[in-house]
């Protein structure tokens, strides 16, 4: 009944982050302010596709967390990384307002879930996301434009929630970024849909490496 309750939960999530997508991809294009053009968030099988997932992540956060307080916080990581992979896909951004926006909300939850579940680590989390960003900055700095300011700020985020988890969990989780976006590329590659040079959105991958750190 429980993981009912946070697969519902799941689904209304999913449809407001794919609600807030469309706003903002619609209004970054009519600014110009893309550096990549996608269509995923126009498209009719898009909203069965983030309800689906959303209801079925959240049911996972629930089955994974006892606490109904940590389930719900892993469920805002959920949420928000939907609102920002599909804008991600569709523009190549990563609106670092809403990953601030999130880190002011999850810091609070975090700690006082702390206090209810005795499997988290507040001072780890902070290591953890001091981590993970330092990591992205260095590899934004390497990478001469191939990856951006949001993909740091999203690091920061990502690596709080995982270091709260297990510094363990911190390394899954990058290296399951990494290898996912590195499989991807082959494959664009191999296929012959893009060349060496081509750039994509590297965000939708962090966050898939931090679902298999959280969940595995």
């Amino acid at each position: 009944m429980r993981q009912i309750v946070f697969a519902i939960l799941g689904m209304m999530s999913g449809l407001k982050a794919l609600s807030r997508a469309r706003f903002d991809v619609l209004r970054y294009r009519t600014n110009g302010e893309v550096f990549g053009i996608g269509y995923f968030t126009d498209h009719a099988v898009a909203k069965p596709v983030v309800v689906l997932t959303s209801a079925a992540l959240y049911a996972a956060m629930a089955h994974r967390f006892a606490h109904d307080l940590t389930a719900l916080t892993f469920g805002i990581l959920v949420g928000a990384g939907t609102w920002l992979t599909l804008i991600d896909i569709d523009t190549h951004l990563l609106p670092r307002r809403i990953v601030y926006r999130t880190l002011a909300l999850v810091v609070p939850l975090l700690m006082l879930s702390r206090i209810f579940d005795d499997s988290g680590s507040i001072i780890r989390m902070f290591i953890g996301a001091c981590a993970m960003w330092i990591v992205m900055r260095v590899l934004e700095v390497l990478a001469r434009g191939g990856l951006g300011g949001g993909d740091v700020a999203l690091g920061g985020l990502l690596g709080l929630y995982l270091g709260w988890i297990s510094y363990e969990a911190l390394v899954v989780g990058l290296l399951a970024a990494f290898m996912l976006g590195g499989v991807f590329a082959i494959l664009l590659v191999i296929t012959r849909k893009v060349s060496r040079s081509t750039t994509f959105a590297f965000g939708p991958f962090l966050l898939a490496g931090a679902l298999v750190g959280v969940l595995r």
